[in-house]
Order: C-alpha cells, then sequence, then structure tokens
C-alpha cells in the first residue's frame, strides 16, 4: 500500500510539472475540476467592444500528450479577424486527466 502512494504521489508530481499542467496566465487549480475564463489583456482602458470572436485551442491527457495550437494568430485565422482588439482565454482541467486550454481572440 505503500508503494501505491509513492508511486501515486510521484505521478501527481510529474504531471505538476509538465508544461501541459498549467496556462501562462495560472489560474485557480482545484484538483477535482478546473473551469475559468479570464483575460489575457492588461489594458482595459483601451479595450474596445468587437463584434467578431475567433477561437484556437489545445490539449493535454494525463500530463504525457499535449497537442493542439492554441495561438493568438490561428484564433483570429478561425474568427476572420484582422486586428485583435481583446483576448481571453479558458482553461479546464478535470482530475488531472484532460486539461485543455483555448485562446478567445476578439476583433474586426
Amino acid at each position: 500500500m505503500k508503494k501505491l502512494g509513492i508511486v501515486i504521489a510521484g505521478l501527481l508530481l510529474v504531471s505538476a510539472a509538465s508544461g501541459c499542467m498549467t496556462a501562462p496566465v495560472v489560474p485557480p487549480m482545484a484538483f477535482i475540476y478546473t473551469g475559468i475564463q479570464a483575460p489575457l489583456d492588461v489594458d482595459f482602458h483601451l479595450t474596445k467592444i468587437a463584434t467578431k470572436r475567433g477561437e484556437s485551442s489545445s490539449m493535454c491527457i494525463l500530463g504525457m500528450v499535449a497537442v493542439g495550437d492554441a495561438s493568438s494568430r490561428t484564433a483570429a485565422e478561425n474568427g476572420n479577424i484582422a486586428i485583435i482588439t481583446t483576448a481571453d482565454y479558458s482553461y479546464t482541467n478535470i482530475l488531472g486527466i484532460y486539461q485543455g486550454y483555448k485562446t478567445i481572440v476578439y476583433g474586426e
């Protein structure tokens, strides 16, 4: 039983240290489920309400395999946006088994 605990603790440590465990802006993390959306901007006084929205995403499974393109460029292309006015992100974590990161851009 003690060996199983050590193995589980080691796997959690490796998952926490992996690159896909955290977002560029570190969100509040919960062990069972995390689902948040927050801004990537810091210049809110310059933010204009935009009519177009584009998204791009990436995901990570078990902290071992990460795939996707969550770049702002891809998000802008997906929303047919030429000028990005603001950006947000969305982060989902389910027991560390599945993690998803989405970049959301708004613009014209």
